[in-house]
């Protein structure tokens, strides 16, 4: 059922491909740009839909089982998954696999880990391996690195202040900086240079498809709100445990919105790691104890999602 309705939402993204440029550079990494994301595209816009859709199909069931994992999701069925599916398959920009979205799943897995800290226990090797998922984030996609500063305030607010797991994040967070400029430098014997880095970060001056992107603001909005309210009505179990796991969440989301403003044009594929975040809150939105709305709440989601992609962006 998982796979027939991810097919089904990208139904419109296999009639009408869209263009090259609408997707951005949606291939550009921190240290240059994947030619042959770009030229796969080019060649067969169908196939790569496809496989972008068998990408984001499966990460969104190692989605749904962090959320069962973190008791953010209530229930053992798909609907987290369906949730996360709904929302990237909103315009086509945040649907086609592109680096920052690969740069956007490894943060997300290393917020889970984040959320899943025990409290009480010396977790100085996890603490390395969480920095080193957020510094192979950053060597995909640059602006990102400013989310660093969020997990660090998430892990102090979940746990006490200890100086070697803050080292030991530090360094995770920079072994993959320094294993890239170590492999470059053997390989071609140069460092890298300010004009072959893409270290940059640019407000939108631009939108793109201009009536849906309203749309999807206002949809983003009112569903960060009530999703929110719901999550905080139905905390159960260890309710300060709880609280703080959406804390996290909610200062993840924030700080993931911020970077995801980079770039000239707004949406940007630079928007994929708040939509994940964005992604917990709407899964509140639709399993919760207000279970009269949540029907309602889900075909609402459903239409606008259809909405956008079928009529509203050719506007």
């Amino acid at each position: 059922i998982l796979a027939f309705v991810a097919l089904l939402l990208q139904l419109a993204y296999f009639v009408n491909p869209p263009s090259i440029g609408e997707l951005g550079n949606f291939y550009s990494n921190s240290f240059g740009r994947f030619n042959w994301l770009r030229n796969f595209y080019l060649a067969s816009p169908r196939i790569y839909i496809f496989v972008s859709t068998l990408f984001w199909l499966g990460f969104s069931i190692y989605f749904k089982q962090v959320l069962v994992n973190l008791h953010l999701a209530s229930r053992r069925d798909f609907i987290p998954s369906i949730a996360l599916l709904l929302v990237v398959s909103c315009l086509p920009i945040f649907l086609v696999m592109s680096v920052a979205s690969w740069a956007a799943v490894t943060f997300f897995i290393a917020l889970g880990m984040i959320l899943g800290t025990s409290y009480n226990k010396t977790a100085r090797s996890r603490y390395f391996t969480i920095g080193s998922l957020i510094g192979f984030g950053t060597v995909l996609y640059w602006p990102y690195a400013w989310v660093f500063l969020a997990v660090i305030l998430i892990l102090l607010s979940m746990r006490i202040f200890v100086i070697q797991e803050l080292l030991a994040l530090l360094l995770g967070f920079l072994f993959p900086l320094y294993l890239i400029w170590a492999v470059h430098y053997i390989a071609t014997g140069n460092l890298f240079t300010g004009s072959s880095l893409a270290l940059h970060y640019a407000l939108p001056v631009a939108i793109q498809y201009k009536v849906a992107t309203l749309v999807f603001i206002i949809f983003f909005i009112l569903l960060t709100f009530y999703g929110t309210y719901v999550s905080r009505m139905g905390i159960i179990g260890n309710k300060l445990q709880h609280i703080k796991k959406w804390n996290g969440v909610l200062l993840f989301f924030f700080a993931s919105v911020l970077v995801g403003l980079s770039g000239k044009i707004f949406p940007s594929n630079a928007f994929i790691l708040p939509l994940l975040s964005f992604s917990i809150i709407l899964c509140s939105a639709l399993i919760n104890n207000h279970k009269k709305y949540n029907t309602f709440t889900f075909y609402l989601v459903l239409v606008v999602v259809l909405s956008l992609q079928w009529v509203l962006r050719f506007i």
